[in-house]
């Protein structure tokens, strides 16, 4: 049977948002709205994110594609988000999530996307080019880390920001694009990338009045930190596991250098872990601005390495005055497959972990994982 992909509209929403919560079985007062505010609205622009198939005039398979703009340094990079997956289960083993899938990686690849971003089972999307990589670091923090190590807890107080308090909004989002990685945010939405998961985006103040950064809070887990600076960050996780009388799982993302320094010498444990699946379409770009922003946050040394991925060679170079990626015709140092790539590259493990790696390329070992 040819099924006909469309687009979706603003019409389509609450169709659409029932199909989905139905087809992930979602309980009764969650649905995606609530889970993912910042890209389920009922408009015509953030619907056509939405392809799906029919039967029967409705809806009965659906995949989300939603562009963001990742700034990495200098870099503005384009990423396709891929969300929403799902076929009503009545309808699944016919292809219909395959369909969707192609074109949506179709699509990105036409117009020119640098990279993309999932959640799920990883040999599930591997069938269309993802794999599961990238770094995060979750840190465990309690109060008996903190009473250990003989840190004074600061006077801190936390506020719940909505999308009334504006002022705490514009200082946030300040806070949020001094960051050297991060998604770009507009005014009327920043809020919402805050809520999203169920979070509750908390700010701190100091004795003063004056704002310290924020936090975003769930069941004891910290989703996303910023602050003026790193010890200032700390001070706030600190007064956060204080208030809520118990242990934290605070996630810091790999640019982070400074909190991760700090949180290394108190918490209790750190994970690390992969960051979700990912699919690179532009090499050349990505790597040059992930490796420049490297460079920055970590100092790492200088070098040359030509990596070959599938059948184009990129040189990563790190010099006194310049650092970057370039895709060259010189003879590759180390070759690797596309998925060998996403993992030695971005990590969460080493590159020995990963393929061995020959002497000519040993750089590798002190340069990845990108952030």
């Amino acid at each position: 049977m040819s099924d006909t992909i469309e687009r979706l509209t603003g019409a389509d929403y609450e169709e659409a948002m029932d199909t989905m919560g139905h087809a992930f079985g979602f309980e009764e007062g969650r649905d995606f709205p609530s889970l993912l505010p910042q890209i389920y609205r009922p408009t015509d622009e953030w619907m056509q994110a939405i392809y799906a198939i029919r039967r029967d005039g409705k809806i009965v398979s659906a995949v989300g594609c939603h562009p963001r703009a990742w700034q990495v340094g200098d870099t503005t990079l384009k990423l396709g988000g891929i969300g929403g997956v799902c076929t009503l289960h009545d309808y699944r083993g016919q292809g219909l999530m395959k369909r969707l899938m192609d074109r949506a990686v179709d699509d990105m690849v036409a117009e020119e996307y640098h990279l993309s971003w999932l959640g799920g089972q990883r040999q599930r999307y591997q069938y269309y080019g993802y794999e599961r990589c990238g770094n995060v670091l979750t840190y465990t923090l309690g109060p008996a880390n903190i009473r250990h190590a003989d840190r004074n807890a600061r006077a801190i107080r936390f506020e719940l920001m909505t999308e009334d308090t504006t002022d705490w909004i514009a200082a946030a989002k300040a806070m949020h694009e001094r960051r050297p990685i991060h998604v770009l945010r507009g005014d009327d939405d920043f809020i919402l990338y805050l809520l999203s998961g169920y979070n509750e985006p908390l700010v701190a103040f100091d004795s003063n009045g004056d704002m310290l950064g924020y936090v975003t809070y769930k069941d004891g887990g910290i989703k996303e930190v910023t602050a003026t600076d790193a010890e200032t960050a700390l001070d706030v996780l600190v007064a956060c596991s204080l208030d809520q009388n118990g242990r934290l799982g605070v996630m810091v993302q790999p640019d982070d250098v400074g909190l991760s320094r700090l949180l290394g010498g108190m918490a209790e444990a750190v994970n690390v872990s992969g960051s979700g699946n990912w699919q690179i379409y532009d090499w050349e770009t990505t790597l040059d601005a992930l490796m420049k922003v490297k460079r920055e946050t970590h100092r790492i040394e200088e070098g040359e390495v030509n990596v070959e991925v599938d059948s184009d060679t990129f040189k990563l170079f790190v010099t006194t005055d310049r650092t970057g990626c370039v895709k060259t015709d010189d003879a590759p140092d180390l070759a690797l497959t596309v998925f060998e790539a996403h993992r030695l590259l971005f990590g969460p493990t080493r590159p020995v972990d990963v393929v061995e790696i020959p002497d000519r390329a040993r750089m590798l070992n002190t340069w990845m994982p990108l952030p």
